[in-house]
């Protein structure tokens, strides 16, 4: 009996949840095997949710291919290590110090400097001076001490030395040994936090329309459900201009049995001449987006073109060289994937090779019966939760009867 109805939730289940999607798309074919990016276009993405979670991978033989979902940021942070070369390493036996000379030929800012410290069970006091010339030296950090810290994994310590940002050329660590042998630095460097802007694809044969009204430009642009990440302007004249202007987007109430149209603002920014009057939108999908500038007592604004932009997306997966692939999307039901590969993303590399879809289709669906307007499967979906709706209703009088009848 317990059997039974588990089997019949489990029906249930599937027939309710099943995946329906209505686009495909070929992915083009790797070189070799191993990890990579998919690139999704804007003829994908308007198709998808706000969450992104309705696109699949699928093989030749029609097996799910686990993805990491990843998009760009419109700016990305990393932090990257800078070596620089040891000139000097020294140990003064009788003065009770080492002396390590590190050479910084580009001058560049820095704020700290990465030891690579081989391990050793010991309690030293450091002094950090720099220098222009390698003559003349200034002190930048008095009494830093160093406590060792054990490694039970790897054979050295990385560690770091924080001082005021500054953009000498030599620095001087001087390491006090009085009792002890010297610790061995085997490695100097800096970290630098290093922005960088997010990669943008263009949205296509965008077009827009101008209408001047009192002191107000009104630019309106045909978006068709695209993800706009940033919008670009381009303006002739005048030579000089500083507008501000807003962006929003139209839409519909139902208020008392009549439908009111109004104005969502979604951001404000100034139009400057002798800029680049770029500005960024926070993953807006919308079908018309509006511009409203406001001219006060200026002659309007010439603008040449308008461009709008989406930020990069990806699905990370692993794909072979021998196989075909197949992307499968845009199902309002569908829920997120939840794959394990989440679980191994750092070990996939940065850099990876970068894929396109292409011969985007409509997945052609069960025909619906003109006369009576039903769909052939849904049909017999309610066929079926019908029938299984009478027989538990059977089991459980049948099961009435029995306790009845004890």
């Amino acid at each position: 009996m317990k059997r039974l109805v588990i089997l019949i939730f489990v029906f249930l289940t599937y027939i309710s949840h099943g995946q329906n999607f209505d686009y495909k798309a070929d992915v083009s074919k790797v070189s070799e095997n191993g990890f990579c990016k998919i690139l999704l276009s804007q003829e994908v993405t308007s198709k998808l949710k706000n969450d992104f979670s309705d696109v699949r991978i699928y093989n030749s033989q029609n097996i799910e291919v686990p993805y990491i979902l990843r998009a760009e940021n419109a700016i990305n942070e990393k932090e990257l290590f800078f070596e620089y070369k040891i000139i000097e390493k020294k140990h003064f036996k009788r003065k009770g110090y080492t002396r390590i000379v590190i050479h910084n030929p580009t001058k560049n800012k820095i704020n700290n400097i990465v030891l690579r410290i081989k391990n050793a069970d010991v309690r030293k006091q450091l002094k950090l001076n720099a220098s222009y010339d390698n003559e003349n030296w200034y002190v930048l950090k008095d009494k830093y001490y160093y406590n060792s810290i054990n490694s039970y994994n790897e054979t050295s310590e990385i560690r770091v030395l924080n001082f005021p940002l500054s953009d000498y050329e030599y620095y001087e660590l001087l390491i006090e040994d009085f009792y002890d042998k010297p610790i061995n630095i085997t490695q100097a460097g800096f970290y630098d936090l290093v922005k960088e802007n997010g990669k943008y694809s263009e949205i296509k044969n965008t077009s827009f329309s101008i209408s001047n009204i009192k002191k107000e430009t009104i630019i309106k642009i045909p978006v068709n459900n695209n993800y706009i990440d940033k919008i670009s302007f381009k303006i002739s004249n005048p030579k000089y201009y500083h507008r501000s202007a807003e962006i929003y987007v139209k839409k519909t109430v139902n208020e008392r049995k009549h439908k009111k149209v109004y104005e969502s603002h979604i951001g404000s920014f100034n139009i400057i001449s002798n800029s680049s009057n770029s500005f960024n939108i926070r993953n807006l999908q919308t079908d018309t987006l509006f511009v409203k500038i406001q001219n006060n007592d200026n002659q309007a604004l010439k603008i040449d073109y308008v461009k709008l932009y989406q930020l990069n997306k990806y699905l990370i997966t692993e794909l072979s060289s021998e196989d075909t692939y197949t992307l499968k999307f845009s199902d309002k039901k569908a829920r997120k994937p939840v794959y394990d590969l989440e679980y191994f993303a750092e070990k996939i590399p940065e850099q990876l090779n970068v894929l396109e879809v292409s011969n985007i289709k409509q997945i052609s669906k069960t025909k619906t019966n003109k006369s009576n307007n039903i769909n052939f499967s849904s049909y017999w979906l309610w066929i079926s939760v019908i029938g299984i709706a009478a027989l538990l209703g059977y089991m459980s009088y049948s099961m009435i009867r029995e306790k009845k009848t004890e």
